[in-house]
């Protein structure tokens, strides 16, 4: 089977084609997701996308399902995973009423979901506010926290230096890095001269939303269907994280790994092109 990974950050695997707008290794493909996928019609089995459709604006997620329709064979597979929007909303519900009595605990969950669910939207810096929580909250808010956004949350606790140095150090080693830090350096410049301090803010802010961190929209079930619907995709279903109609799924560990979810808060949905 030919399988492709979009998107794929740290997690794929060798059997599938990996593509990134930012590869971390040789294993892995550069490309813009916003842009047209660089493959022949009908050559993949399956196609499968994991918290990337959330950075993408509307039309450019419309764009990326109708590539994705585009290179999948007859009968081939989507599978696309993003932050659930529904379940992130009712969480904030249920915590809004507790948090009228408030404790510490009961009052860090209120400050956790709410950075989920508005944080990534409007940060103008890497991280933003919930990086900057996740270093200094409570331990009690720990479980909470982790089972929302999984084991991600502990490797930033326990290896956050560790892993920035090694993400420093492979992202250095791309050209293409290193030509965007002195193109920026460039226009910053510009716009120092044109437009002074505040010109040199505005420039760093709008470039950083658009360097792919931020979410541009987000999505619940109804949505997230209608846009695969729109892409002439079929056969649409809402999915575990351990069950899937591509073939041997869970050996690839892409969405549970060692049988815990990766990503606890996902909506998961899969359709087949026609």
């Amino acid at each position: 089977m030919k399988l492709l990974n979009i998107g794929c950050g740290t997690t794929y695997h060798p059997a599938w084609v990996n593509i990134d707008i930012e590869p971390l290794t040789k294993q892995v493909l550069r490309h813009d997701a916003a842009k047209p996928l660089p493959f022949a019609d009908g050559n993949f089995d399956a196609c499968y996308c994991s918290h990337l459709l959330e950075h993408l604006s509307r039309n450019e997620a419309q764009l990326l399902l109708s590539e994705m329709h585009r290179v999948l064979k007859a009968r081939g597979i989507v599978r696309l995973v993003v932050p659930d929007l529904e379940r992130i909303v009712r969480s904030y519900l249920c915590i809004l009423e507790q948090v009228i009595i408030p404790t510490e605990s009961v009052e860090s969950s209120y400050d956790w979901i709410m950075l989920e669910l508005i944080d990534q939207m409007v940060r103008v810096t890497s991280e933003g506010y919930m990086g900057q929580f996740l270093k200094e909250c409570p331990s009690e808010v720990h479980e909470f926290i982790i089972s929302r956004i999984g084991k991600d949350a502990v490797h930033y606790w326990d290896n956050r230096q560790q892993q920035r140095g090694v993400v420093a150090r492979l992202t250095k080693q791309s050209p293409a890095w290193f030509i965007d830090k002195v193109r920026f350096a460039l226009v910053c410049s510009i716009a120092w001269l044109l437009a002074g301090k505040k010109g040199v803010k505005s420039l760093r802010e709008g470039w950083f939303r658009t360097s792919g961190e931020v979410h541009r929209w987000m999505y619940d079930q109804f949505s997230l269907g209608r846009i695969l619907q729109k892409a002439e995709f079929t056969e649409v279903v809402i999915c575990s994280p351990d069950v899937s109609n591509i073939p041997d799924f869970a050996n690839y560990e892409l969405d549970v790994i060692n049988g815990t979810p990766r990503k606890p808060d996902s909506l998961i949905m899969e359709g087949v092109r026609s």
